[in-house]
């Protein structure tokens, strides 16, 4: 499966392996690879200092106690504080005894104390039976509490159902979503649910997963239980060590150093986001990308258009992509970071910053809160969060402010469906309401650049022709770097183009690391398709001064990267502390096809698949892998379990015909395309593919309205009107196929078939 050059009745597979690989966007190609080193292994690149050594530097919170009594205090009985704890008599047993019930879809699970006085949860377990476990521990604090239950293989699993402590009342963490069932990633039991991987690291100090590949099995350690004050001043024994005991003659203590205020706000940044581990161990004051790669907006759903938050994305993210940030507010602007709570109430905490001009944000507006939001002084909607902030309630009881600070607009809930602050509170109204209510309230005022970039994110995601440009726009005049991220991931779909292209590679200085990144990510693309220019660009960020940008160096040159380099040994790192999850599998697998492994891919798909085994994306790259090693009959199989997974996805019915056409099964190819389209109109190589099949069909005018589609759909792709233009010339059409032909040529000087066919039709006819 190659893509064609020309027309043939054979179909092609454009652009290999879509994957989601939870910190990046990765291709497979299906061109071989010698490899140049062995498989990586957790013993080869240990580039971390070892754990007795780190955590012999931490003393323990209650060590600050006497001399930070205040800060303590505040911190002691904060949801910090009480991160994670050993389950408590006093404390937890109310809500064990009297036993309690809940039914929760089609189980029912009961909460209680045996006759050893142990409290148990009995659930159902992975082997579809009901059993009474003991719960050790309790992580998080208000709104809701998990308990944990030991596992083999040093594992611990959070148990789904969870406890609400104000009402003392049991749910489950899942609601109404479809039910899990044992062996599903998201079952309690599954890796979904795996405290080690998916808990551990945000509700302690300085934690280290220690995960085995070769036993499956973990041995997890940390400094301190809970999020203590080391989790983010750092090691604190020499402090404490030299506090008990200052030379006489100090006048300074040499063990502290002040954080700056992006520090303290990337520190908080390793827990508050939705990001990817790549070294399973932060230092606080260290860069957060460094040690992680942040999970921005992009092509998929993750986070609505305009960047509020969709799924569970925690906050910086949409912090990092708000005028907020780019003023230059940070965390501790808002949050007292001892107690967690808001400096002062209400829209006081606002009108710091927009009350008056300020030395420090210059940029704030004055703003009247009442005169603002044309309602009452004392009504919800004059509350600032209200609007700007709106809620958005995950686990089922957890209430979080959305921090992209986001302008409401109706107009975007009509065309896109983002939600809007209007309508989340006046649910008995419809978007036409608001908005109108809107431009009665502030006129043409909503319909700015916000509203533009957002049209253009939703524009790009659906494929439309004219997000390329509107794209490269953003890469120029975009002020916030994650929206440069954006633009750059959204560049995928046109990566080939020249012009998005030298946009992309532009990126590459940007003073922002996750720009940097995201445009390497997107134009490693073009070194799987053998560009040799762009490979000579990336070759450079081998030594970026920021490991997450190295890292995504590392892969786009992987397939001849030395691995026993620095960028090299990081990258192999960072597949290790990640291989004890599907997605990490999957990496595996792209990691090791790419070194020239395809036998060992596969092997480590199908781990992923056993792993996790209701998720589309894995069976979707299995039939990749198969494909490339010749198994038509298997992808198709792959692909049609996808399907069934996942039937909505215009991908999976465009690899499924490509499949299918390997097979020779030419009807189902025609009928797999027509599904492609009619799920995604805009996609061109399939309305490209399906005008080759048609014409193989012997159905030339069917093939030229569907190639016709395909140029709507992507003007800038020569080899849709090159197609057209041959079967013109077969059917003596001069002129169209002339047309044609000189569309393609403009598109791509260098066509030598389309150049070729008008010599053809320009000589004189004897």
């Amino acid at each position: 499966m190659q893509i064609l050059k020309k027309p043939s009745t054979r179909l092609v597979l454009a652009g290999l392996s879509v994957a989601a690989t939870g910190w990046a966007v990765w291709h497979f190609t299906s061109r071989p690879v010698v490899s140049t080193a062995v498989a990586p292994s957790l013993a080869e690149a240990p580039i971390l200092a070892p754990e007795e050594e780190v955590h012999a530097r931490y003393a323990g919170s209650e060590t600050c106690r006497d001399c930070h009594a205040a800060a303590f205090e505040k911190w002691h009985d904060s949801n910090h504080g009480r991160a994670e704890r050993v389950v408590s008599k006093e404390e937890d047993y109310k809500a064990f005894e009297p036993k309690q019930t809940l039914t929760h879809g089609k189980d029912t699970s009961e909460a209680f104390v045996d006759a050893d006085g142990l409290a148990k949860i009995l659930t159902q377990g992975l082997d579809k039976k009901r059993h009474a476990y003991a719960v050790v521990r309790v992580i998080g604090n208000n709104p809701l509490r998990q308990f944990l239950i030991p596992a083999p293989g040093g594992r611990m699993q959070t148990c789904d159902v969870a406890l609400d402590p104000a009402r003392n009342e049991w749910f489950d963490v899942y609601g109404d979503e479809d039910e899990r069932a044992p062996g599903d990633w998201g079952h309690w039991t599954g890796k979904g649910m795996n405290w080690n991987a998916m808990c551990a690291a945000c509700h302690n100090t300085r934690l280290r997963k220690n995960y085995e590949p070769p036993t499956n099995s973990y041995h997890t350690t940390m400094a301190e239980m809970s999020v203590g004050c080391e989790s983010c001043h750092g090691p604190m024994k020499n402090h404490v060590e030299w506090q008990k005991k200052p030379p006489l003659d100090a006048k300074k203590d040499p063990t502290i150093s002040k954080f700056s205020r992006d520090q303290v706000m990337e520190t908080c940044a390793a827990c508050h986001a939705r990001r990817a581990e790549l070294t399973g161990d932060l230092i606080p004051g260290e860069s957060f990308y460094d040690h992680f790669s942040l999970t921005v907006t992009d092509g998929t759903d993750t986070y609505h258009p305009d960047g509020q938050v969709r799924d569970e994305n925690f906050e910086f993210a949409s912090f990092l992509s708000s005028r907020m940030h780019h003023a230059g507010v940070r965390c501790v602007d808002c949050h007292d970071p001892h107690s967690n709570k808001n400096i002062v109430k209400g829209n006081q905490l606002c009108m710091n910053c927009h009350t008056a001009p300020r030395a420090d944000y210059p940029t704030a507006p004055v703003i009247d809160p009442t005169a603002h939001s044309h309602h009452g002084a004392d009504s919800t909607g004059n509350q600032c969060v209200s609007c700007h902030m709106p809620v958005t309630t995950y686990m089922q009881r957890h209430p979080r402010h959305d921090h992209s600070f986001s302008i409401p607009d109706p107009k975007l809930t009509k065309e896109f469906g983002a939600p809007n602050a209007c309508n989340q509170c006046h649910t008995d109204k419809d978007a036409d309401w608001a908005i109108e209510a809107s431009r009665k309230f502030y006129g043409d005022k909503p319909d700015r650049p916000t509203r533009t970039r957002a049209l253009t994110v939703a524009n790009a995601r659906r494929g439309d022709p004219a997000a390329r440009e509107q794209l490269i726009k953003m890469l120029v005049s975009e002020e916030i770097p994650a929206w440069r991220a954006t633009a750059c991931h959204l560049l995928e779909r046109w990566v080939m183009d020249p012009a998005a292209n030298q946009a992309l590679l532009g990126q590459l200085s940007h003073a922002s690391p996750l720009v940097r990144a995201a445009a390497v990510r997107t134009l490693g693309q073009q070194v799987r398709a053998d560009n040799a220019s762009v490979r000579g660009a990336i070759q450079p960020l081998l030594e970026d001064p920021i490991r997450s940008v190295r890292i995504a160096a590392a892969w786009a040159l992987c397939d001849t990267l030395d691995l026993t380099s620095r960028a090299g040994r990081e990258l192999v790192h960072m597949l290790d502390i990640n291989a004890d999850q599907p997605t990490g599998r999957m990496q595996l697998s792209q990691f090791t096809m790419l070194r020239g492994d395809n036998a060992g891919a596969i092997r480590q798909m199908r781990k992923a698949i056993e792993w996790d085994p209701s998720s589309p994306p894995f069976h979707h790259d299995l039939a990749i892998l198969l494909s490339i090693t010749g198994d038509s009959a298997g992808a198709v199989k792959a692909l049609r379990e996808a399907i069934r997974l996942d039937p909505e996805n215009p991908e999976y019915h465009y690899k499924l015909a490509l499949a299918l056409s390997e097979t020779g099964t030419t009807a189902e190819t025609i009928a797999e395309l027509e599904k492609t389209v009619k799920l995604d109109p805009g996609y061109a190589r399939a309305w490209y593919n399906l005008g080759l099949a048609r014409n193989g069909m012997n159905q030339p005018r069917e093939a030229i309205a569907a190639l016709l589609q395909g140029e709507a759909a992507d003007p800038n792709d020569s080899a849709i009107p090159y197609a057209r233009a041959t079967i013109h010339a077969r059917l003596g059409q001069r002129n169209e196929a002339l047309s044609a032909a000189t569309r393609a040529l403009q598109l791509r000087p260098d066509f030598p078939e389309a150049m070729q066919l008008i010599q053809a039709f320009s000589r004189p006819s004897r």
